[in-house]
């Protein structure tokens, strides 16, 4: 078991650094393409056949982003889908909102949402959407949202596909570089924000991966696409993916399986909610193993505003499973920090929540949210296949276990 554990170890150490090396993997953009020209690459060689399905998602390629108060000026992201400012920018006094009922200050203003401090991901949050809300209500001209956080960096934030998330152009500024502006907000200056760039359609695609063996089923699935690098995010569960559809050839040779890497995650998982209409029924399906975000962060230590590594994962982290797998995911994930806390899956937190949905009742994802999720900071340096490792052969030894249960007259349901 060591032998295959150090082995295990070395390929996906080997997956996470090529998956950093395509950079971003914003839905749509060249480092989205470039992981799946590798990903379908790594699983055709494994003699699955491998086929395409393409989303159309928004795309923006900025060419200036910032916020200008007086003599304070700093860049800012883009909240996609993006309703772009132009080239001249949007003038407009600020206004500081950190609660719903500040909102009212907001009219004819540029709202500074500041978040609580948080692991902040999506603008469904509701540390997130009630400020939205009510500021648009009150009629801001413009929300730049101040996502405070663990990092001071700006964190992206996952919004629907269609509509733009407000009414007016939306930005998100790095907590870090916020200061001055909410001097300027108490002071009365007025402000400039700029979101200008070119607004597209671009196409992300979805890789659908089938090995058709015996009458059973083995579902794995993986998002690709997410903001910024996304190393901890996407590429622990990419090589965990890679490791998972090699093992799957070898060791379980009397399923079938049906493997599905998608993109638009951004997108309120717009990606698998268009490819599950794909997948095997869910009365013909063992299982289905979803390998979800951040499976193995490093965990670090913050003291008097220094950070100090530790060999340890962040236990900022939970396994999700449907009854039927909770005590087989009890058994694999004991001692796993974070992961020993098994849940039911919940609607919206992630695409298992529309795989459980559509009727697959032997459902398994891990999901966590390390500190710096979502910031340009997920990169390399987050990630220790050692950590790794360990949450892969748990989701292989939910499958066995599964496996070895399942009579001759297999029936897929609860």
């Amino acid at each position: 078991m060591d032998e295959e554990i150090d082995a295990l170890t070395r390929t996906l150490a080997a997956d996470m650094v090529r998956h950093a090396t395509f950079g971003d993997k914003i839905s749509g953009g060249p480092g989205d393409a470039a992981a799946t020209q590798w990903i379908a690459g790594r699983l055709a060689e494994l003699g699955y056949g491998v086929d395409h399905q393409d989303i159309d998602v928004p795309f923006f390629d900025p060419i200036d982003c910032r916020l200008i108060a007086g003599e304070a000026a700093a860049p800012v992201y883009w909240q996609s889908p993006v309703t772009a400012t132009g080239m001249q920018g949007l003038r407009a006094p600020l206004a500081v909102v950190r609660a719903p009922y500040e909102a009212m200050d907001a009219a004819g203003r540029i709202a500074l949402l500041v978040l609580p401090h948080a692991r902040h991901a999506s603008v469904d949050s509701p540390l997130v959407a009630p400020l939205i809300a009510a500021a648009s209500a009150a009629g801001a001209v413009a929300l730049v949202i101040v996502p405070v956080g663990p990092t001071g960096e700006v964190v992206a934030l996952n919004a629907g596909i269609g509509a733009p998330v407000a009414p007016v152009p939306v930005a998100v500024l790095a907590p870090a570089l916020a200061e001055p502006f909410l001097r300027a907000a108490r002071g009365g200056l007025p402000a400039t924000l700029f979101l200008h760039g070119q607004t597209s359609v671009r196409q992300s695609s979805n890789l659908q991966a089938t090995l058709r063996r015996g009458p059973r089923w083995l579902c794995l699935s993986t998002p690709r696409t997410g903001w910024f690098g996304c190393v901890a995010e996407r590429g622990t569960g990419t090589a965990a993916f890679l490791a998972m559809a090699a093992w799957a050839v070898e060791r379980l040779p009397d399923l079938s399986l049906f493997l599905l890497n998608t993109g638009a995650h951004e997108y309120r998982f717009a990606g698998a909610h268009r490819a599950l209409a794909q997948a095997p029924a869910p009365a013909d399906t063992l299982a289905w193993v979803h390998l979800g975000a951040a499976l193995a962060v490093r965990d670090r230590l913050e003291f008097r505003g220094e950070l100090f590594d530790l060999p340890s994962a962040d236990a900022n982290r939970m396994t999700m499973a449907t009854e039927s797998l909770q005590d087989a995911a009890r058994a694999a994930f004991r001692g796993l920090p974070g992961l020993e806390r098994i849940t039911t899956p919940m609607s919206g937190v992630s695409e298992l929540g529309a795989i459980v949905e559509r009727g697959y009742g032997r459902a398994l994802a891990v999901l966590g949210i390390p500190r710096a999720f979502h910031t340009r900071a997920d990169d390399l340096g987050e990630v220790d296949a050692r950590l790794l490792a360990p949450v892969v052969r748990a989701h292989m030894e939910v499958v066995e276990a599964v496996h070895r249960q399942a009579s001759p007259t297999f029936g897929g349901g609860a």
